[in-house]
């Protein structure tokens, strides 16, 4: 059974320094996974065409998260090792970042798309909204994995959201309010 989520944080900072200022970034994406998230593997190769508003950036990262807590059940299934291959395209014109991944085992049952979006709230205060689907089709434990894909992510995106508040501060691109 399929299922969509959407999370909403909320920075001080204009759409541009969001997505090329950090989002968008080696050393943000670097940080994050690695240091932050503690992932043990991150790897990204970025293609970038067009300019202005016709800009256009592909993203193909491969990443090993951790996998210590996986139900039982789960890692007899997907194993230890499990990994993902997110490839993403960020379009200027509309500042919008789709991706779709791909699993290292069992790629043709677990399906995880969506969009990251930002919307304007005021000068340099910004709301970035990511809308995630997710789909496992794994006999007896399809419903475990999807509950269990959802909890991480949703913590994987919290954990973001601060870490973007901590970079935009360390690189003076924070601009609160007053």
């Amino acid at each position: 059974m399929a299922k969509d989520f959407t999370i909403r944080n909320e920075f001080f900072c204009d759409e541009d320094t969001f997505w090329e200022g950090v989002f968008l970034t080696e050393d943000f994406n670097r940080r994050l996974f690695l240091e932050v998230l503690k992932f043990p593997s991150w790897t990204a190769t970025v293609k970038e065409s067009g300019a202005g508003a016709s800009k256009k950036i592909e993203r193909i990262m491969n990443v090993v998260p951790r996998v210590g807590d996986l139900p039982a059940p789960l890692k007899k299934v997907m194993g230890d090792r499990f990994g993902y291959e997110e490839t993403g395209t960020y379009e200027a014109a509309t500042r919008k970042y789709a991706f779709t991944t791909k699993t290292s085992t069992m790629a043709d049952k677990v399906h995880v798309h969506g969009s990251l979006h930002t919307e304007k709230l005021g000068d340099k205060h910004i709301a970035r909204v990511a809308k995630v689907h997710v789909e496992v089709k794994i006999f007896m434990v399809g419903a475990l994995a999807e509950e269990k894909f959802i909890s991480d992510l949703r913590t994987s995106y919290e954990t973001a959201a601060r870490f973007t508040e901590t970079y935009l501060k360390e690189k003076s691109l924070w601009t609160p309010p007053g």
